[in-house]
């Protein structure tokens, strides 16, 4: 039953986050090579909305990741405090913002392939609530 209500709420989180489809179960299936280790990154890009928060609300962080034999975690920290640590497919989250929060941001995410090769990426954004 515990498991059934946590489903349902990962689903309804995952596509609350900017998602309209049901998110599917992640599969990490890892390729056994002739040629050797895993030694490629896998790639990471991010897009954010808004850029600048001009009124209390989300933020909205999408992220596109990819790698040769699959990704096993995202790690995403906002002005260097973990947000997210996910060994999940998902890849929209949404971080919830009030005028206590005005100014510059920095996000960094971070994506591991099975390999524990990585990858980062960084931005910014800009909380301007009531400015």
């Amino acid at each position: 039953m515990k498991y059934a209500i946590l489903t349902v709420l990962i689903t309804v989180l995952a596509t609350s986050c900017g998602s309209t489809a049901t998110p599917s179960a992640s599969t990490h299936a890892q390729t056994v090579s002739s040629s050797g280790p895993d030694t490629q990154a896998p790639t990471v890009s991010m897009m954010m909305h808004p850029a600048t928060l001009r009124e209390e609300g989300n933020v909205f962080f999408q992220l596109a990741t990819r790698d040769n034999v699959g990704v096993s975690r995202v790690v995403i920290n906002i002005d260097g405090q973990k947000f997210v640590d996910d060994s999940t497919s998902y890849n929209s989250y949404a971080k919830y913002f009030k005028g206590a929060s005005n100014g510059e941001h920095t996000v960094t995410v971070r994506v591991y392939d099975l390999a524990q090769n990585v990858s980062e990426q960084t931005q910014t954004f800009t909380v301007a609530i009531g400015q």
